[in-house]
């Protein structure tokens, strides 16, 4: 598991993100409270959340198709730099007093731009930075980061915004941006590495343009699989957790806001555990089909959240699904950068990307409008079965069941 923390591109990068990511999560609590003290209302947050969220969602075809030019690790090394040019434009907003709403989505566009340029790129550039033994374990340490800056930087967030201006949230956030643009700098990809991703000519290379992909994709059972998975889940996932489970603690448990903490922590508790168990998984022997029948497992595990109802139940259950989540996402985004071609990394994971974002809203649109006329267990136990279901195409696939 530490093996690649020896290995200094890879010490590099798992510090510059975790500082990066702990400050978007600084920048996910400060922003709303920015927009409603400079005299916004829920509207026009809603306004300024819509249209970052719209330009990142835009733009994740562009980041996977410049990290496959331009390589990955620049990429990201210019998007960090100029996210930490634009909060720093924001900070000076905010000292400046009332901002008006066509200012703040003057931030929030391009913020959303860079955002979804980024996001394909740290996606394809782990194999460019850590050896090919090492892949496993750096995804595990990867998701150990995330859950960790998860709630580490919103709990922070929330401290500043409470006992000082919402502005040096903001400026925080900057200085992560750029000390992440300096760690990507004193990275240095391995030569061999390069090699094999420019091996290919520009008129040679039969993943030379998107079409080509898109066929590539279609066409690969671990890819084609993968994106139908990372639909289904997000689709059952994200409502289930920001607007089915908030209901579920308030009106089933009656344990509120801090009912629907507990079950969080288990999530977060969990997405640990299960990252530190996925590389053990890539050493068995039958390990597509034990994947397949983890993440059924997964999807039965959601079922189980209602169960009593109990709030010690649905944390147990939010505890072992988040386990099991974070043990597949670990072994299927491994097996992605180890069988998807190097020239054409960044584009897939752009893919995968853009479901998990279509997914987004859609989510939150259905269970919302779901629960105006249905119990929140409901809502929790088809979620459930709608992820196992996924999962259980993937056994009337031969090739994915045998990765």
């Amino acid at each position: 598991m530490l093996t690649p923390l020896r290995e200094r591109r890879f010490a590099l990068y798992l510090i510059g993100q975790l500082l990066s990511q702990i400050g978007d999560g600084i920048y996910l609590v400060t922003l709303p409270f920015v927009v409603l003290n400079q005299g916004g209302g829920p509207a026009n947050l809603g306004v300024v959340l819509a249209c970052y969220g719209a330009a990142r969602l835009a733009f994740l075809p562009v980041g996977g198709a410049l990290a496959d030019r331009l390589g990955a690790r620049p990429v990201m090394l210019a998007a960090d730099a100029l996210r930490a040019v634009v909060v720093l434009g924001f900070v000076v907003l905010t000292a400046n007093g009332h901002i008006p709403l066509w200012a703040m989505i003057t931030v929030a566009v391009p913020f959303g731009v860079l955002g979804g340029i980024f996001m394909p790129a740290s996606f394809a550039v782990l194999p460019r930075i850590v050896r090919p033994e090492s892949l496993a374990a750096g995804n595990s340490l990867i998701q150990i980061m995330q859950s960790t800056s998860r709630i580490t930087g919103p709990a922070l967030g929330g401290m500043l915004v409470a006992s000082l201006k919402s502005g040096v949230g903001l400026l925080i956030d900057a200085i992560t941006f750029l000390v992440s643009s300096l760690t990507l700098m004193a990275i240095r990809p391995s030569r061999t590495t390069v090699g094999t991703a420019t091996q290919h000519t520009e008129d040679s290379d039969p993943l030379r343009t998107w079409r080509s992909v898109l066929g590539y994709a279609a066409g690969s059972p671990l890819v084609r699989m993968t994106l139908l998975t990372t639909l289904v889940f997000n689709l059952a996932a994200v409502g289930l957790i920001e607007v089915a489970l908030p209901i579920f603690a308030q009106d089933s448990l009656n344990r509120g806001a801090l009912g629907f903490g507990v079950m969080m922590t288990g999530l977060g508790a969990g997405s640990v555990i299960g990252a530190l168990l996925g590389p053990a998984l890539l050493r068995l022997r039958r390990r597509g089909l034990i994947a397949l029948c983890l993440g059924i497992a997964e999807g039965l595990a959601m079922t189980a959240i209602p169960v009593g109802p109990s709030l010690a139940t649905a944390t147990a259950a939010m505890f072992t699904a988040a386990s099991l989540q974070a043990a597949v996402n670990v072994f299927y985004m491994t097996m992605l950068q180890q069988t998807v071609p190097a020239r054409a990394l960044g584009r897939v994971m752009s893919l995968l990307a853009t479901c998990a974002g279509l997914a987004y809203p859609a989510s939150a649109l259905l269970t919302g409008t779901a629960l105006g006329t249905t119990d929140p267990e409901v809502v929790i136990i088809l979620a459930g079965l709608g992820v196992a279901a996924a999962f259980a195409v993937g056994f009337f696939s031969r090739p994915y069941r045998n990765l």
